[in-house]
């Protein structure tokens, strides 16, 4: 007869080695970049934002945004912002740059999770 045995993982239910409750990257000197529930198995979060000087300037909160979703958004957002003459556009411009430079250096919301100025606390 075959005897199973139980290995004890460490692990907790509800959570995986595969989730990132919070990732968070230092992407300019002002701008800072949270996603939110970031599963770097199926290479998508549930939100995220752009915070500059302690303000939310670019967002989503579409659940379960795909890492490529997020990219082709922010693209979306400097196209239609690009030729806009307003401070809040302008904000939304540059936040968006930022964010787009952090994402064309990385191809996957596993890879992120080591970028180097990540913030971890």
């Amino acid at each position: 007869m075959q005897t199973l045995k139980t290995a004890l993982s460490g692990k907790k239910v509800g959570e995986s080695r595969d989730m990132v409750k919070l990732l968070r990257i230092q992407a300019t000197e002002t701008h800072l970049v949270e996603f939110d529930n970031v599963d770097t198995r199926f290479n998508d979060c549930t939100n995220w934002q752009v915070v500059m000087g302690g303000e939310r300037i670019l967002f989503s909160t579409r659940m379960h945004e795909r890492f490529s979703e997020v990219k082709s958004g922010v693209l979306a957002t400097i196209t239609v912002c690009e030729n806009a003459a307003t401070a809040s556009d302008s904000a939304m411009l540059e936040s968006a740059k930022a964010l787009m430079k952090i994402l064309d250096g990385y191809p996957s919301f596993a890879a992120l999770a080591a970028h180097p100025k990540r913030i971890t606390d």
